[in-house]
């Protein structure tokens, strides 16, 4: 795995304890020394130059053969007087796991515009309300948990207090999310420090700072009042919501580090919003164990641009996982902002596993296709694909029965066949001719990290040329070259569904793939199939009419009831033509989506049901949905539990809707579902009719 550095170094031999021949290599410097070193105390020290450079330790397991490259741990830097240093120790391929089959130490001088910042990074997945590695600070990563803390009085009084605009907009995201079954959206981070109130530094305004291990969070004046106010009650949450958790390392992830600009209001006291200004920094990779190194340095207008913001002599750091290249550089998550970080700073980083989708860890023999997405193909007492591609799985992603829809991600290695240089994809409808898939797939290349636009990024398709004489479009195989992002290493290409099935086509696709050595020759074994059942349809639906009697007035309806709880028809439908619902549901709101409960004459929702419904379930159109017609429409009588007015009220806005949701996944989640239609209506019922007799009397009798 490659290790990336920023910055002159200086690399010295330490101590080699190995039987094999060990060598480092060193690639990207701006001063002309790439190329390879031997493993030996006696090699002279390598002075190495360039904003963004990479260091491999490999060795020969074996004379005559090919050298790869060993395992790399980055130990714990240290900082001397005017200097940075640490050792970069290998574990060969050999029985041992010592670390100290070839140790390097990597040497730089630096001075009070140098900055490094080092660390480890894991995840954490498992019930965790909140990022379990900050101790003094409640950090909620994701729009969902912070959607689920706001249950609670003590994050939503705070949270109203600090953010009420990131309020509205999670709760007006999730009504999007439903209403467009889209996924979740980008989140900045939220932070709630739960610490004491500190006294003003000198010629500084007040303020707010919570401590970690990790992690310092500065609020100005204006928010460490109101945080004051609702720290006791925020530690006493966090103790009770004890996380149950696994945190894990992880090797092998690309990081982006931006300096961040305070905004105004964050200047005048208030709290972070992530809004401010961001200026990219550079990249790194974490090692073999999840720990990082990372340099760069501020200038002299930088320092005198933070003075200017009032935000003191040094810079704010943001850190983001990263996936992805150039305008489509993902990003899968972020950090909170590290405040005024000094010149060396160990910062422990710790991201929601669900949000790094990192897919298989390793290849397991038997076939070469692992999974797709996080959902593994490898053991059928955990998936099974159905002669048309259908998915069932009990696994990370559960679905019974399911179809496959938007961009899927193909993991596959070749572990029983290590001489395959390049791989083709084919597919194929039915029995017809196999097609080469030509989808441009890329990935990280360590060394053009700070180049996201090089070519060199490119994984796919080249023209190869096969032994028998044939250019086909192939792939890489990466697999095994630490020279790339060990993160999403194993997936071979990201298929967009749609070309091979359009959502006016769906259908079962075959995808094949085959292995070739450098010679061009297919390697016997090196070839797997797997059948997908494509369809990017989502459940369909709408409310015709909502009608009381033989009154229906549609657009702009107005009922006038004549008794509290009077039946209300609703002719609606939900449907997949593919067989793929996998819950359709009617509901009805009042006023500010006040939800009445309603019973019906006919199922007022259905979930799939294998024993019931087989392998397919188009909603509505199925019989026990209450004799639908020819479209799918089925008409429900609806009887509110109680009365459709609240009391005291003579009139109300209602929304009839119909939700439902689609039993197909991409591999990483099943597919949101959402509304599906509504209908507005308006409920009126006088509430004293006979009074009203009595003043009109009264006043006709003057």
């Amino acid at each position: 795995m490659a290790i990336t550095m920023q910055g002159s170094w200086t690399i010295l031999v330490k101590s080699k304890a190995a039987a094999w021949k060990q060598r480092f290599v060193i690639s990207g410097s701006s001063n002309g020394v790439d190329g390879q070193y031997a493993g030996q105390t006696s090699t002279s020290p390598v002075s190495v130059s360039g904003a963004n450079w990479v260091i491999r330790l490999q060795h020969e397991p074996g004379s005559g053969k090919p050298w790869i490259d060993s395992e790399e741990r980055l130990e714990t830097p240290t900082r001397p007087a005017g200097q940075v240093t640490f050792d970069l120790s290998a574990n060969d391929s050999g029985e041992d796991a010592d670390f100290n089959d070839l140790v390097l130490t990597c040497d730089a001088a630096v001075n009070d515009f140098d900055y490094i910042v080092y660390g480890k990074v894991r995840s954490y997945s498992g019930l965790c309300f909140f990022n379990p590695c900050f101790r003094r600070v409640i950090v909620i990563d994701t729009a969902v948990r912070f959607r689920d803390l706001l249950n609670y009085k003590p994050v939503r009084a705070a949270a109203e207090a600090l953010y009420p605009d990131r309020v509205k907009q999670v709760e007006r995201a999730a009504a999007a999310e439903e209403a467009q079954n889209e996924t979740e959206p980008a989140f900045r981070p939220i932070m709630l420090p739960i610490g004491a109130a500190q006294p003003p530094d000198s010629g500084s305004v007040s303020k707010f700072t919570a401590l970690s291990s990790n992690q310092q969070i500065a609020f100005g004046s204006a928010a460490a009042n109101i945080i004051s106010k609702h720290a006791l009650d925020l530690g006493r949450l966090k103790d009770r919501l004890t996380p149950i958790c696994t945190v894990k390392d992880q090797p092998g992830l690309a990081l982006r580090f931006l300096e961040y600009d305070r905004t105004a209001a964050e200047q005048a006291g208030g709290p972070y919003s992530g809004e401010g200004p961001r200026q990219n920094l550079g990249f790194a990779v974490t090692d073999s164990q999840g720990n990082y190194i990372f340099r760069f340095a501020q200038t002299a207008a930088d320092i005198q641009g933070e003075v200017d913001e009032g935000s003191g002599l040094r810079p704010d750091l943001i850190i983001q996982a990263v996936s992805g290249l150039g305008g489509d550089l993902g990003v899968l998550s972020e950090t909170a902002v590290y405040n005024d970080i000094p010149n060396f700073r160990r910062i422990n980083l710790c991201f929601p596993e669900n949000r790094l989708n990192p897919g298989p860890a390793a290849c397991q023999g038997g076939r070469a296709i692992q999974a797709i997405g996080n959902i593994s193909i490898l053991s059928t007492a955990i998936t099974q694909l159905d002669g048309l591609g259908r998915v069932t799985s009990s696994g990370l992603v559960p679905i019974t029965k399911g179809a496959w829809y938007g961009s899927l991600h193909v993991y596959a290695c070749f572990l029983e066949h290590p001489s395959v240089e390049h791989y083709t994809i084919e597919h194929r409808r039915g029995f017809g001719a196999w097609e080469y898939v030509t989808e441009t797939y890329k990935h990280e290349f360590i060394p053009q990290l700070a180049n996201p636009f090089h070519p060199a990024h490119k994984v796919g398709p080249f023209d190869v040329a096969l032994s028998g004489g044939a250019i086909v479009p192939a792939y890489k195989n990466i697999e095994s070259d630490g020279n790339w992002v060990a993160t999403h290493r194993l997936r071979k290409i990201i298929i967009n569904s749609n070309i091979y099935a359009a959502i006016s086509n769906p259908g079962s696709v075959q995808f094949r793939i085959k292995g070739y050595d450098a010679a061009g020759s297919f390697v016997p074994g090196a070839s797997d199939q797997i059948t997908l059942f494509i369809d990017n349809r989502a459940v369909s639906g709408d409310v015709d009419d909502v009608s009381m009697g033989s009154i229906a007035p549609g657009e702009c309806a107005l009922f006038d009831l004549p008794t509290p709880n009077e039946p209300l028809t609703m002719r609606f439908r939900a449907i997949h033509l593919g067989g793929f619902v996998q819950n359709y549901s009617v509901s009805v709101k009042r006023g500010s989506n006040t939800p009445v409960a309603v019973t019906g004459d006919i199922p007022l929702s259905m979930t799939y049901d294998q024993a019931v419904h087989g392998a397919s379930f188009q909603g509505t159109l199925h019989p026990s949905a209450g004799s639908p017609d020819a479209d799918g429409y089925v008409e429900a009588t609806l009887t509110p539990v109680g009365s459709w007015l609240p009391a005291g009220k003579s009139f109300c806005a209602f929304s009839f809707e119909v939700h439902g949701s689609t039993r197909s996944t991409n591999g990483f989640g099943v597919r949101p579902g959402g509304l599906l239609d509504k209908e507005l209506v308006g409920i009126s019922m006088d509430l004293c009719p006979a009074c009203e007799c009595e003043e009109g009397a009264a006043d006709a009798n003057g």
